[in-house]
């Protein structure tokens, strides 16, 4: 493995400092499309969307709405076990092409962490430190997962990055830094089936398989860490709503993006994002988050249809901020 523990190339750590004000908060239109195209008209589409950004301590769902064409049979809200909102389609007429439009306007708000509790011992973060404030349910994200099996290969990162008594602050930032150093982003490299030993392996991947990386590290030392799905900030474009023009250097934006996780008590949940070797801040768009990619895909479903009917999928996201973010 390569050192991303050389001076200046650890994340910054995004500290609450005295009594400064927090940034002003950052509204977004956000747009995602789905669009499906079958060779042969299909007969029968059913589906569950997971594009609704959901409400967090860090983000306020202003609106929201999913528009599906051809017009659906049934259109249906669900909120899951982690309270994910997801939408429900049935689409019940023959069709070439099926279009999932979710709008939604949120307010994404500064995170700042006090250092007394980033600066804490990585060990102290484990569930017999957590006190009675945190949910039960929070117990799913230490254990296996459908895509993050027990004793992976992320053992070996686990010991590299979770050394004795490190301030829980500074494992982030390195596991961070090393996955975004140690692996390759390749959109070519890994398919949604892709296993956790195949990337390791290949180290090659794309922002979920390296939130699933990061994931494995970090439930390997016996801490909490889940899988967010959302979006990066866009850049308006000619396009129009879904302006999918990606900003500076982040990889990943104009599309769905992946990162994770992991809850430190007294602070919360912290959102690293190896992808970019970033904390997560105010340029991101939270939808939802699971145990792994196979709790919440963006859409997955089931297509009826005659032999030979293949599709091909196009996907666009816009993120655009309503005034001009200093982010």
């Amino acid at each position: 493995m390569s050192d991303p523990l050389r001076p200046g190339t650890l994340p910054e750590i995004p500290l609450r400092h005295g009594e400064e004000e927090p940034a002003p908060a950052v509204d977004y239109q956000v747009h995602h499309l789905t669009r499906y195209r079958y060779a042969k008209p299909v007969t029968r589409n059913v589906g569950r969307a997971h594009v609704e950004p959901r409400a967090t301590p860090h983000q306020r769902v202003l609106s929201h709405e999913v528009v599906v064409d051809p017009a659906p049979a049934r259109l249906t809200a669900h909120t899951d076990f982690y309270g994910n909102s997801s939408t429900y389609l049935l689409v019940d007429q023959p069709h070439e092409q099926l279009d999932v439009h979710s709008h939604a306007l949120v307010s994404v708000a500064e995170r700042r962490y006090p250092a007394e509790h980033l600066d804490r011992p990585w060990e102290q973060c484990t569930p017999e430190h957590w006190g009675t404030l945190i949910p039960a349910a929070s117990i799913d994200f230490v254990h296996a997962s459908p895509r993050i099996p027990a004793g992976s290969a992320a053992r070996e990162i686990a010991a590299e990055v979770f050394a004795p008594e490190r301030p829980i602050g500074e494992a982030l930032a390195h596991l961070t830094a090393l996955i975004h150093t140690d692996f390759t982003y390749d959109a070519a490299a890994t398919t949604v089936t892709s296993t956790l030993v195949e990337v390791l392996a290949a180290r090659h991947g794309v922002c979920q398989d390296f939130a699933h990386v990061g994931l494995a590290a970090v439930r390997a030392a016996g801490l909490a860490a889940r899988y967010v799905s959302g979006y990066l900030r866009t850049a308006p474009s000619t396009s129009g709503a879904l302006g999918t023009e990606p900003v500076g250097e982040m990889i990943g934006s104009a599309a769905s993006h992946a990162w994770l996780s992991v809850l430190v008590p007294g602070a919360g949940w912290v959102d690293v994002d190896p992808t970019n070797r970033t904390f997560v801040d105010q340029r991101f768009v939270t939808t939802a988050w699971g145990r792994d990619y196979a709790d919440v895909p963006p859409l997955k479903g089931i297509v009826y249809g005659p032999p030979g009917a293949t599709s091909t999928l196009d996907v666009a996201v816009g993120v655009v901020p309503l005034s001009d973010p200093a982010t």
